[in-house]
């Protein structure tokens, strides 16, 4: 009965708003007595000389101030039109500090709308560069960007497709997804009023990588999004890395001479056997003769969800161990878990290499590793070992049976990691992460932080393995 007199009222109220012509504010606490009024901003002036962009859609006031300007703590409003008959809580002739973002509350009769009033300074900053879809490392010092490429990339360096991203309001020249010639260093301009900054691309040819991401596609960009996201991390991030296809390993055409690390991160409904992971992974199977060179040659691995199975096809665990908890396929179920306190597992031990220099939850036990954000979609595909049937046992059960050792889980075996071929833990190793948490993809809107923890963990990795 309540349900219903509430409709009735707001339908009487919608059918009165129409009959006088009303101009609402969004639907923003509109009141029963008047709603005659506006709540817009038209004008906001600061110091007399900074002239906001007013977005009402975003509700958002936006100053923009020269590159250098360093007095945001103390700004005069000099400038303020809002719509007639509202008034506001900040006035023509207030000094406030807006060092951070403030509210600019509008009242008019029972309408109210808040704006974000934000100063912002000039900036052209780049923040990715993609040629070809090959991922570029940016040094902010030095306005450099260095782009590896495989020799037999296929990638037409004189006339190749680049693509920027870079603050807010700043204008690349030339402008993102045209082409340029990257045959010899390559200027990018980035501009935002008083702002300027250029950046020298650099390519380079890879005739022998350091670590490669392998996958199943002809190139990066054939990938599915998840394993596309860890590649473009490693070629990106590891200088020397570079991605090719299982067919390009198998048949040779690639150089393991100087290569360290190999990442194999398959992102796809998991499978509960070994023999369905060896049925279906048909390119990787075909180079299995020369990654088990590589291996037995002291090369490491780093192995994520159903790549995982990969270490039993190397030797390193028995056919028998794989995973007995998997799951996946999923496109985003953790979506409405992710809140303040994003998911994450503990490491057994936290003074292992692998764990250094991570970010912490604040109150967070010591052990607790946190690879997800608030907002953070997560696809979920998992296969580790959950503490049932021959696992019955543990950590020790796990350890035991699979010739291992446990690195971090939550009640389960989630990462861990294997003897290299010399039966020595650490350099040339195997690292396998099992985990839904190691996701490299969101494909919702997100504030990266403990997501940044992704990259410590493989740059650790890298160095662990390596040896160093």
């Amino acid at each position: 009965m309540i349900t219903k007199i509430k409709n009735i009222f707001y339908a009487g109220l919608l059918c009165c708003a129409a009959c006088v012509g009303l101009t609402a504010c969004n639907d923003d606490n509109t009141g029963s007595i008047d709603v005659s009024g506006a709540c817009l901003v038209e004008e906001f002036v600061l110091n007399n000389e900074y002239v906001a962009t007013i977005n009402t859609e975003k509700r958002l006031v936006k100053v923009k101030v020269p590159v250098n300007f360093d007095r945001k703590s103390d700004m005069q409003v000099t400038g303020l039109k809002v719509s007639e008959g509202a008034t506001t809580n900040i006035k023509v002739g207030n000094h406030i500090n807006l060092d951070a973002d403030k509210t600019l509350h509008i009242t008019n009769g029972d309408l109210v709308m808040d704006y974000q009033v934000s100063v912002r300074n000039d900036e052209a900053i780049l923040s990715l560069f993609l040629l070809e879809g090959v991922k570029g490392a940016i040094n902010q010092e030095e306005k450099t960007v260095t782009v590896s490429v495989m020799a037999n990339s296929g990638i037409d360096l004189a006339n190749a497709t680049f693509e920027v991203e870079c603050s807010e309001d700043a204008v690349c020249s030339p402008a993102s997804g045209t082409k340029g010639n990257f045959t010899e260093p390559f200027l990018l301009t980035l501009t935002d009023n008083t702002a300027t900054n250029t950046y020298t691309v650099y390519v380079t040819k890879i005739e022998n990588p350091v670590a490669l991401f392998v996958g199943e596609a002809e190139n990066v960009e054939m990938l599915n999004d998840e394993e596309k996201a860890a590649a473009k991390w490693l070629t990106g991030n590891i200088s020397g890395a570079a991605y090719a296809s299982w067919s390009d390993v198998a048949s040779g055409n690639i150089s393991l001479e100087r290569c360290r690390l190999i990442f194999f991160h398959r992102h796809c409904p998991s499978y509960g056997t070994y023999n369905g992971f060896a049925d279906a992974e048909a390119g990787a199977m075909a180079a299995l003769p020369r990654m088990r060179e590589f291996w037995q040659q002291g090369g490491a691995f780093v192995l994520g969800r159903s790549a995982v199975n990969y270490a039993i096809a190397l030797g390193a665990m028995p056919e028998d161990a794989y995973p007995n908890n998997v799951w996946g396929g999923g496109g985003g179920e953790g979506s409405d878990l992710m809140g303040d306190d994003p998911w994450h597992f503990f490491a057994y031990d936290p003074a292992h290499p692998l764990w250094k220099g991570l970010k912490t939850y604040p109150g967070a036990p010591e052990n607790a590793v946190y690879t997800l954000d608030k907002g953070y979609t997560i696809c979920n595909t998992t296969s580790q070992y959950g503490f049932w049937g021959t696992y019955e046992g543990g950590k020790d059960a796990f350890e035991a049976k699979t010739g291992g050792r446990a690195l971090g889980g939550d009640n389960s075996v989630s990462s861990w990691e294997l003897k290299a071929y010399n039966g020595q833990y650490g350099k040339g190793g195997i690292i396998c992460f099992g985990s839904g948490l190691f996701d490299w993809n969101s494909p919702t809107s997100y504030s990266s932080n403990y997501h940044d923890n992704m990259g410590g963990i493989m740059l650790n990795a890298f160095h662990y393995l390596g040896g160093e």
